[in-house]
């Protein structure tokens, strides 16, 4: 499983980066759901998703903010196993990222 991680708080829990390419970018928090964080938690083995909330803490970071809608029913083992529509660019602002704390 490639092209998922979590940076700026700890090895499993953090704000939610994918991979475009060579391009990495915090993911839109609009569709991010307790499904899909539990798949990028067990992708990364950090056992389940707890939460989703909060985090500012966890940066604004550079570079892209993807809009990539995961529809997952949480028994995937990799975010790319999902459904996945790429939205094109609707405004998302760098502080409504996605991110997750897993268990």
């Amino acid at each position: 499983c490639l092209g998922g991680r979590l940076v700026n708080g700890t090895e499993c829990s953090g704000r939610v980066e994918i991979r475009h390419g060579d391009t990495w970018g915090s993911l839109c928090a609009s569709h991010w759901d307790l499904q899909d964080a539990n798949v990028l938690c067990h992708q990364l083995n950090c056992g389940y998703a707890m939460s989703i909330r909060g985090g500012a803490h966890f940066g604004e970071g550079s570079g892209p903010v993807w809009s990539d809608a995961f529809h997952c029913e949480g028994t995937e083992s990799c975010l790319w196993d999902c459904f996945r529509m790429a939205l094109g660019n609707p405004a998302c602002s760098p502080r409504d990222t996605a991110r997750v704390t897993c268990s």
